[in-house]
């Protein structure tokens, strides 16, 4: 069975590094990052091979709402990481989990096998 490749769009420097190192020991392939809405949409416009997107909602003031919608376009879950909960999601992200923050490796690794779960 392939590892199933995990794009993270996160626009703090240590909490990406954090997201990556998690990933990546958990058995997961990093498909990709970003920092940013701009950063995440042009990598996005390559078509690269994604079964999950961990978005943070909230980057540097922008939302990640766009990404998620391109992405729930094309079939790929997308996992939410905000510090502010499910406040602030537009009501059509109703069905995407959020991990709140600070959230720990453990309930992260069970967010994702829960998507996987459900999404195979």
């Amino acid at each position: 069975m392939t590892a199933k490749r995990i794009f993270i769009v996160e626009d703090e420097a240590i909490l990406l590094c954090d997201l990556e190192d998690i990933v990546l020991e958990r058995g997961f392939e990093l498909a990709g990052s970003a920092t940013s809405l701009s950063q995440a949409m042009d990598f996005l416009a390559s078509g690269p091979d994604i079964d999950l997107a961990l978005l943070d909602l909230n980057l540097n003031g922008e939302s990640s709402a766009p990404i998620a919608d391109h992405l729930l376009a094309a079939g790929v879950p997308v996992l939410f990481v905000s510090g502010y909960g499910r406040r602030g999601l537009a009501e059509r992200f109703a069905d995407c989990p959020v991990l709140q923050k600070p959230y720990d490796e453990q309930k992260l690794a069970e967010a994702l096998e829960l998507i996987f779960k459900t999404h195979d």
